[in-house]
């Protein structure tokens, strides 16, 4: 189908687009080459549609994963508390949260500390515990105490304020 595309041949990919029942539009067949290939491809295999599928069906939800996971997540004893809230994906448990990376907003004056909470619910208005990279079990060195001041939802380009948010979601926080 590309190849009859990009060679410009539309008598062999219009009749490979009918028979793979590809509904496109007559202002996007006019398109030429590549242009008519991006939009005949994203009708066929939809790369959002495809990837959230396979996200869904083939990794485990939260609530599985960290069962199994719990050591690899948890530097602590793996039978107190925390390490039980961080294996059930307790909502109602002790805040653990790892941020994976500081997304600038977009007046670029302050970063989302996007991240997973793995048990607790974080919301607007509380005062958490950040241990930076360089933090040492036992001192004082690299711990902050901050009220989170605004918790997000980052979905692409598009910011959803929340309230608060439980574990097993994704969330971004400003500091």
């Amino acid at each position: 189908l590309s190849q009859a595309i990009m060679s410009n041949a539309p008598e062999k990919y219009e009749a490979m687009i009918k028979q793979l029942q590809i509904d496109i539009s007559q202002d996007d067949r006019a398109q030429p080459g590549k242009a008519l290939l991006k939009n005949v491809m994203r009708k066929f295999l939809p790369a959002a549609d495809t990837i959230l599928e396979m996200v869904v069906v083939h990794l485990p939800s939260p609530i599985i994963a960290q069962r199994y996971r719990v050591d690899n997540l948890y530097e602590g004893p793996l039978d107190d508390e925390v390490a039980e809230d961080i294996r059930t994906c307790n909502p109602k448990g002790h805040l653990m949260m790892y941020v994976s990376k500081m997304i600038p907003t977009s007046d670029k004056s302050r970063f989302y500390a996007f991240g997973r909470i793995f048990s607790g619910t974080i919301s607007t208005g509380q005062k958490v515990r950040i241990m930076g990279p360089n933090y040492i079990p036992g001192s004082k060195d690299d711990l902050h105490i901050k009220n989170v001041q605004r918790t997000v939802l980052l979905m692409g380009r598009k910011i959803e304020l929340l309230q608060d948010c439980p574990c097993g979601n994704i969330v971004g926080l400003v500091e």
